[in-house]
């Protein structure tokens, strides 16, 4: 036997309460007698203060109701041994956390190799992980030997738990694959769970720290000053003391002492590092999470910012050329397609877009009507700036009461975004994210670039030339995303930051296998590009309260139902049958005086 709702089973302990009625004495009444001989012998015991314990058959009845509603509460279940069963290993970031020496996955690993030995030999097992999705390992099923050698080799992933609705994944595939029982072991806490759909939950609440960003960039396009900041989390309930150090290749770089201020936030600057291939942030907290101690980040785009510019004004475009640290080169639209732009670190599309978002951050500029980003509305001259985002580095140093472009067509955007600079028609310039990569949308030319003839235009063209190089195409992104891949040829191979390598294959697109948080080497050939990945997800890093997980299994199997007999409602039946009895055995008060009111 069973129970899916043990703590209920609490209550016996209350059971004992039920004696307090029959120990505490009655008030005492004014009563007429004639005599009082009979009343001597039962007075000599009236000393003792709680009176003497005389327990009706009625206490025996109300005690036996009251174990009964308990036992209901606490939803028992007969059950015969399950023999197909799968159990479903969280292996996300948290997993990695320490419990008594050895990590929440190696708990898990346990449970789970415990729960698979119980079957016996004839029991089949499919596992399966959570990250970076829920899916299967292996195709056939496991008997308990080779589930126990598959659960131990289990390891977990430097990624966040997946936007997935357990109640409803797991509850499709008791359905779909008939299993008797499936088992979701986690370090989230176990809420509302049915027969055949159970939670088992490994760690407890932990205080943590972790460095929740760090970026490397240079002071300005064209600089050979290179800037970093790191942000600190305190996950804990008392003010920490710690050091933050950047390092590269082992050698400490830059070193600060901080102040991390109860469940908030420090972010922490530096200035002058050494311009080095690749970084590493580190606090010196030893918490139960080490993963999230670190970080990882490349060096920024080298000062020269080489853009490739797709436009049929070419002149335009070659304007450029006088901003210091810029290369570029102009090609036809109608060449696109031809052209190796694996190593541009800017896009820029003039009159001009492609079917699809490039995998280099781009900038499009005044972009043709029916296109996937914006679509542009009517033109008009001369528009006047109505609002602009202050926030961001696009609108820096700019005076708009003197930006007034010569023509324009406000935008209206296909696809979600941060407008940055808005006019009474409507938006004239916004700004977007996808895949790590920047993507900026203009309806007004800023080209050519004509310096002090025209200032606030050419501030404008400085600052978003400065944002796309700060990207430096955000090769420092979060575990899990893809590498662009871009032109592949015989002999590139990528190796990971633990030390595999990995052959890339001609016609690949993107390198998927970036689960694991450190730098990432491309070689291609004499070259050699770096890629930086950083477990992104905060929640991964709050060890205190991680949310309940609840698991409804209404719509179980006909496999499952038959390993589950559950007899509550009987119990709830029986509690309803014996209230009845008793309430006509020792009716309430005023249900006697109504009795001797119908009997006078």
């Amino acid at each position: 036997m069973e129970f899916l709702n043990p703590a209920a089973l609490l209550g016996l302990f209350a059971l004992p309460l039920l004696l307090i009625p029959y120990l505490v004495r009655r008030k005492p009444r004014r009563m007429m007698f004639s005599s009082l001989l009979l009343f001597l012998e039962a007075g000599a015991n009236s000393s003792r203060p709680l009176g003497r314990l005389r327990l009706p058959p009625i206490f025996f009845l109300q005690l036996l109701l009251l174990a009964l509603l308990i036992l209901a509460l606490s939803e028992p279940v007969f059950s015969v041994r399950p023999t197909s069963i799968a159990i479903v290993l969280d292996n996300s970031a948290s997993m990695q956390a320490l419990e008594d020496g050895k990590t929440r996955m190696a708990a898990a690993a346990e449970k789970a190799a415990g729960i698979a030995a119980e079957l016996g030999p004839a029991g089949k097992i499919d596992l399966y992980t959570t990250t970076p999705r829920l899916q299967r390992i292996g195709a056939a099923p496991l008997g308990t030997l080779e589930a126990g050698a598959a659960i131990r080799s289990v390891q977990a992933n430097d990624l966040g738990d997946p936007p997935v609705d357990y109640s409803e994944a797991l509850g499709r595939l008791l359905r779909e694959r008939q299993y008797q029982r499936v088992y979701l072991v986690t370090d989230h806490p176990a809420g509302a769970q049915g027969a055949a759909l159970r939670v088992i939950s490994v760690g407890a609440p932990k205080a943590n720290l972790a460095l929740t960003a760090f970026n490397v960039r240079r002071s300005s396009l064209g600089s050979a000053r290179l800037e970093a900041s790191a942000t600190v989390r305190n996950f804990s309930a008392r003010d920490e003391k710690i050091k933050l150090t950047i390092q590269s290749d082992g050698a400490v770089l830059a070193r600060r002492d901080v102040l991390a201020r109860a469940d908030q936030s420090v972010e922490v600057n530096f200035e002058g590092l050494p311009e080095r291939a690749a970084y590493q942030a580190e606090i010196d907290s030893r918490d139960a999470l080490a993963l999230d101690n670190r970080r990882f980040g490349v060096a920024p785009a080298s000062r020269n910012l080489r853009i490739l510019a797709v436009t049929p004004q070419p002149q335009a475009a070659a304007s450029l050329r006088a901003v210091p640290g810029v290369s570029i080169d102009v090609i036809a639209p109608a060449d696109y397609q031809k052209t190796d732009r694996s190593s541009y670190s800017l896009e820029i599309f003039q009159f001009a877009a492609p079917e699809s978002l490039p995998d280099n951050p781009a900038l499009f500029i005044l972009p043709p009507g029916k296109n996937f980003l914006a679509d542009p509305g009517a033109p008009v001259a001369n528009p006047q700036v109505s609002n602009w985002r202050e926030s961001s580095s696009l609108t820096r140093y700019i005076n708009f009461s003197l930006f007034r472009p010569a023509y324009a067509r406000p935008l209206k955007p296909q696809t979600a975004g941060e407008v940055i600079i808005e006019s009474p028609a409507g938006p004239l310039a916004f700004s977007l994210e996808r895949n790590g990569l920047r993507y900026l949308a203009l309806g007004f030319d800023p080209l050519p670039y004509l310096g002090r003839e025209n200032l606030p235009m050419s501030i404008f063209t400085l600052n978003f030339l400065d944002w796309f190089s700060e990207s430096g195409a955000l090769k420092s992104q979060a575990t899990g995303e893809p590498i662009a891949l871009g032109a592949v040829r015989a002999g590139d191979q990528i190796m990971t930051p633990t030390g595999g390598k990995t052959a890339l294959k001609i016609g690949a697109d993107y390198f998927f296998d970036t689960y694991r948080q450190g730098i990432y080497r491309r070689q291609r050939g004499s070259e050699t590009d770096l890629y930086a990945r950083n477990l992104a997800d905060t929640a991964e890093s709050d060890l205190r309260a991680p949310p309940l997980i609840d698991l409804q299994d209404s719509t179980q199997s006909q496999a499952a139902g038959s390993t589950l007999f559950s007899f509550w409602p009987y119990l709830l039946l029986g509690s309803l049958l014996l209230f009845l009895i008793e309430w006509f055995i020792n009716p309430p008060p005023v249900a006697r005086r109504l009795r001797r009111r119908q009997t006078v």
